[in-house]
């Protein structure tokens, strides 16, 4: 069947999964729905109640995979013989190698967007090498461009960096009231949170142990010293958890009264955060890009970033925050925190530079233009 502007989307997840991956290629999915494309959508780690969620997009069909890659990949190429597509998107490296056949057929040809822990190494193994080598169109980030280069520099890669989502509106943000919010410390108990909180927002997977969940709570007495109301704030969830936990539990009794860990939270409660931190601070040492920081300079909020991975294209050092150059050294990120504390008009300023910079260089239109561009570039 030919249907004029379609699109196959192979992807691992989108809406009902987190992070960074499924963020960027929801921004695909807005992306190509806005361009007038019909899509067929196969996820191999979205369920069923995936189905609630994609049915409310226009011009969207859905097929979830449950985790079954026989399943998946026998339902993809079905789906290529029975039907004809201007080009097909993937999210990963390694699941675009179901369509590299295809593509060295000439059935379809497809793009990739490129994440940094995939295609570096000790990665990518031979599917993902595979789904670069056949890719039409490969997709990065600056940074992880130039770190996939290293490794594979005949690639061609179009820098496409990625944005806030349509939805995340940025008029009058600025102009709030502050939330009361109640959350339960380390210490068992519930506390009132109050004007000097530390906020990152990240996943506890076992294998990311890079955004600096850890390197926070061991610069907490540093910062109690001088500010001991300051409280410490690490959203997210995942199985590396249990070791955050215990590196929350092993500080002194006055320190964990300060940190609180409440897990996933949703994006009412969230947005809330955001509003009532003081900062954001995430001293990662491996980010191929970095969306919350985003995120957080949406709200106008200054950021604590490392100069080791991507959050130095994003968070500009003494202009939209402050960069740290160790960030394993627990004593550097602490004094880089109490410099924005001990600075409520400079950690002003950042912040409100953040936030224009949002504005203008990282606004869905943006990475829509960049995205499109890349697809007509023939």
């Amino acid at each position: 069947m030919v249907v004029e502007n379609r699109c196959l989307l192979v992807i691992t997840g989108a809406f009902e999964l987190t992070g960074g991956i499924a963020a960027s290629t929801r921004l695909a999915i807005y992306t190509l729905l806005d361009a007038g494309y019909e899509l067929d959508i196969f996820a191999l780690n979205e369920g069923n109640e995936a189905y609630k969620k994609y049915e409310k997009l226009p011009k969207v069909h859905f097929y979830a995979a449950n985790k079954n890659k026989l399943r998946f990949t026998s339902a993809i190429w079905l789906s290529l013989l029975r039907n004809r597509y201007n080009f097909a998107f993937s999210d990963h490296i390694n699941i675009a190698s179901i369509l590299a056949p295809a593509a060295f057929l000439r059935i379809i040809r497809y793009t990739v967007r490129l994440h940094l822990i995939e295609a570096v190494p000790p990665n990518p193994d031979f599917q993902g090498r595979l789904g670069m080598r056949f890719a039409w169109r490969l997709h990065a980030s600056e940074y992880t461009k130039q770190e996939i280069l290293k490794s594979f520099p005949d690639l061609k890669i179009d820098v496409v960096p990625l944005s806030l989502e349509p939805d995340q509106s940025l008029d009058a943000i600025l102009d709030f009231t502050p939330d009361d919010l109640v959350l339960q410390a380390m210490d068992g108990e519930t506390r009132k949170l109050q004007s000097r909180i530390i906020l990152l927002v990240g996943r506890m997977a076992s294998g990311e142990q890079y955004k600096g969940q850890d390197i926070l709570i061991q610069a907490m007495p540093l910062i109690l010293a001088e500010y001991p109301q300051a409280q410490l704030v690490l959203v997210g969830s995942g199985d590396d958890m249990p070791r955050i936990r215990g590196y929350a539990q092993a500080q002194p009794a006055n320190v964990q009264r300060q940190i609180f860990l409440p897990g996933f939270v949703n994006n009412e409660q969230l947005n809330k955060l955001y509003r009532a931190c003081y900062l954001f601070a995430m001293p990662s040492r491996g980010e191929g890009f970095g969306v919350v920081y985003l995120e957080a300079m949406r709200w106008g909020k200054p950021c604590i970033a490392s100069r080791m991975d991507a959050a130095q294209y994003i968070v500009r050092d003494r202009e939209t925050g402050l960069l740290v150059d160790d960030p394993n050294n627990f004593k550097d990120v602490a004094a880089s925190i109490l410099q924005l504390l001990n600075d409520p008009q400079s950690s002003t300023k950042y912040g409100s530079n953040g936030f224009a910079l949002v504005k203008t260089t990282f606004s869905f239109e943006n990475f829509s233009q960049l995205f499109l561009a890349s697809l007509n570039n023939i």
